[in-house]
């Protein structure tokens, strides 16, 4: 049977786990908010492990798309 101290430890690292995910789902529904890019929007929407597909729109897609209404220069 676990002791206390392991099953601190597990939520504490669930919780950071947890929290990672959102930081990265918040980040990209913005971005793909502001780009009119629906697909990625309801792909951010499910469910998925470590805020993995989040991270590949912020830092490869989404810079590739200039943002709804700005110029180029």
């Amino acid at each position: 049977m676990p002791d206390e101290q392991q099953i601190i430890l597990a939520w504490i690292i669930t919780w950071l786990v947890v929290l990672w995910t959102y930081f990265w789902k918040c980040i990209a529904f913005w971005k793909a908010a502001r780009r009119d890019h629906i697909g990625w929007y309801v792909l951010f929407a499910l469910p998925l492990p470590f805020g993995l597909f989040e991270m590949i729109y912020v830092f490869w897609v989404a810079p590739r798309h200039p943002e709804i209404g700005t110029t180029p220069f």
